[in-house]
């Protein structure tokens, strides 16, 4: 950190520049929910995500993702190459749940044949649903590819680049998680153009509990119940989130 420069601080995460041009998250224990509205600060909840960022990062660079991922300084802190964010993220939803859900019950959204039989709460979608929302508005909200392209954001095959990554990100963290008894519900993540490049790579932080939606496998298939692994867990007010991390950290990395 030694003469690195604060750039600016996030929800979960403060941000630095480095004299060499890299960049350096720091993961805190911050978290908030409902836009910014609830807060709070547990403990170890920045070195946890850190742990898991970092994992992901090295384990979806070994499958040929391109990731701005460089280094990991312990404990809570990512070394990155600075990229030019996109400004929508996107979000894969694998089962018919959380926002979704509300949407589809108020019949702003069809899902089609994603679903073969009747249609409630919590159960699995036949493919990832993907959809992008915006991320530097004051409240983010779903956007269409036609609205993205429209702004100049990104063009037809850059979107379809992304979608495919998308994909292929969430079948090698599922595969990975189910084998730890985790369900991965849903996930968001982030892209960006490199400087040195121009081409579109994988950004900010992935496969932690703040972007993902993460259900304990064995709760869900044996009892039909869906525990929370998640900042679900801070959001409904269900359990000590330090706790729950902790486990998810343990699960997925040991």
């Amino acid at each position: 950190m030694e003469n690195a420069k604060f750039i600016r601080s996030g929800k979960a995460k403060d941000i630095y520049l480095r004299p060499d041009g890299d960049i350096i998250f720091l993961f805190t224990d911050r978290v908030t929910a409902f836009d910014g509205i609830k807060k709070a600060d547990y403990q170890g909840k920045g070195e946890a995500c850190c742990k898991l960022s970092c994992f992901w990062f090295e384990k979806l660079q070994a499958e040929g993702i391109k990731t701005h991922f460089k280094d990991c300084m312990p404990p809570n802190m990512l070394v990155a190459e600075e990229v030019s964010i996109l400004p929508v993220e996107v979000i894969a939803r694998n089962f018919l749940y959380g926002s979704l859900w509300k949407r589809y019950k108020k019949g702003e959204i069809d899902i089609g044949s994603l679903v073969q039989e009747e249609k409630r709460e919590g159960m699995p979608l036949t493919k990832s649903f993907l959809e992008f929302t915006t991320k530097f508005e004051s409240v983010d909200r779903p956007i269409t590819e036609e609205e993205i392209i429209e702004n100049g954001w990104m063009d037809r095959s850059e979107i379809e680049y992304i979608k495919t990554e998308t994909i292929k990100i969430g079948d090698i963290m599922a595969s990975y998680l189910v084998q730890r008894g985790i369900i991965l519900a849903d996930f968001k993540l982030e892209y960006g153009r490199s400087k040195e490049s121009g081409d579109i790579i994988l950004a900010d932080e992935v496969g932690t509990p703040d972007v993902c939606r993460f259900w304990d496998k064995e709760a869900h298939e044996q009892r039909g119940e869906i525990l929370s692994l998640d900042k679900d867990v801070f959001r409904e007010g269900k359990g000590n989130l330090s706790a729950v991390y902790l486990e998810v950290c343990k699960r997925i990395m040991e």
